[in-house]
């Protein structure tokens, strides 16, 4: 059995809907049983409904019995995601979330004895975003001579619209990670600080420093020395990116951080199915040794509903008989790399 929480949000529901068309055997979670009961009876399999609320710590334990798997899109996940784990870990039940927030994968570290102990497999950060680029990297780098001098990432996307819990996640993400990874270790800088010209797809673009998970996931399984994450911007944004950046990375950390939050949650609806499914996006990933260089670009529409159907390709690995896998892992640890890269040409062609 695998358990959806955070099932009727905006990605949740999506998730919902590809265990659904997958045939996994699920339940939904979340906070309020009357969005719950609409969402199951929508879906052909008719998922049975659990409320908890991870607020309410008391609910929480309803979402470990009699399941495989937790499958977690309640965010953000700075605020709201380690008790989670940390119950997860605890009870031995495997864990897989969409998040790409860095400070909190950072944290999540600390559970990998725990869930070697419990044999419990924590993956965070198993979304379009982080996944996929872990993935290439782990192929990238399995010929290069080690240590790899330096990987880098680099996202380029055009979206309608985003969903209330991604402007929820960027400003947790704003305020708490600052952080990089430079000569094999971890340091303090603040997002944005950085940007610099890359080509992608043929293209010249800007790209300002992105403080995405792969900062973490990379060197978890890669002997890497230096990975740094980009995000491409206009040639107009680009001029002022890093003194702006920084200075809102500043404010989130202040109590007016809190007022900022909620102004980027009324900041609109989330992008209707067409909006959605019209995104476009690339993702370029380069290891470098010395003069020796490797690169592969990734190219597909609608990153919301990939991530989704990523979720639930790797629901299926880790609720498999005989899978074996534990502790703390990156997601090209928990699944592996050359299956789901197959698996995911085959479903965007690129």
């Amino acid at each position: 059995m695998i358990t959806l929480f955070g099932a009727t949000g905006y990605t949740g529901s999506l998730v919902a809907r590809a265990l659904d068309r997958d045939g996994l055997p699920f339940r939904i979670a979340g906070r309020s049983a009357a969005k719950l009961s609409v969402l199951s009876a929508d879906l052909s399999s008719r998922p049975a409904t659990l409320v908890a609320d991870v607020r309410r710590p008391d609910t929480l334990g309803s979402l470990y019995a009699g399941t495989r798997l937790l499958i977690n899109c309640a965010g953000p996940f700075t605020d709201l995601g380690e008790p989670v784990v940390a119950r997860a870990a605890a009870r031995g039940v495997h864990y897989l979330d969409i998040t790409n927030e860095l400070a909190y994968v950072y944290r999540l570290r600390q559970y990998d004895a725990l869930a070697r102990t419990t044999s419990a497999a924590i993956v965070p950060a198993c979304g379009f975003e982080v996944a996929i680029a872990d993935c290439v990297a782990a192929q990238l780098g399995a010929d290069l001579p080690k240590p790899i001098d330096e990987i880098e990432v680099t996202y380029a996307w055009g979206t309608r619209g985003v969903s209330i819990g991604t402007r929820l996640s960027a400003a947790r993400t704003l305020a708490t990670s600052w952080l990089a990874y430079r000569d094999g270790r971890y340091v303090t800088q603040a997002p944005g600080a950085a940007t610099r010209q890359i080509t992608i797809n043929n293209r010249i673009v800007c790209a300002i420093a992105f403080p995405s998970s792969e900062i973490v996931t990379l060197p978890s399984h890669l002997d890497v020395r230096n990975v740094t994450v980009w995000l491409a911007i206009s040639r107009r944004v680009a001029r002022l990116a890093p003194i702006v950046v920084p200075a809102l990375s500043g404010l989130m950390r202040t109590p007016l951080g809190g007022l900022a939050a909620q102004i980027l949650k009324r900041g609109g609806p989330p992008p209707s199915a067409g909006q959605r499914a019209a995104g476009r996006f690339a993702i370029k990933v380069a290891a470098r040794h010395g003069t020796e260089t490797r690169s592969q670009t990734v190219t597909g529409r609608d990153p919301y509903g990939v991530t989704a159907e990523m979720a639930s390709h790797a629901a299926r690995a880790m609720t498999t008989d005989g899978y074996s896998q534990s502790g703390v892992l990156a997601p090209s640890q928990a699944i592996d790399p050359d299956t789901f890269l197959e698996w995911l040409k085959a479903r965007i062609g690129g």
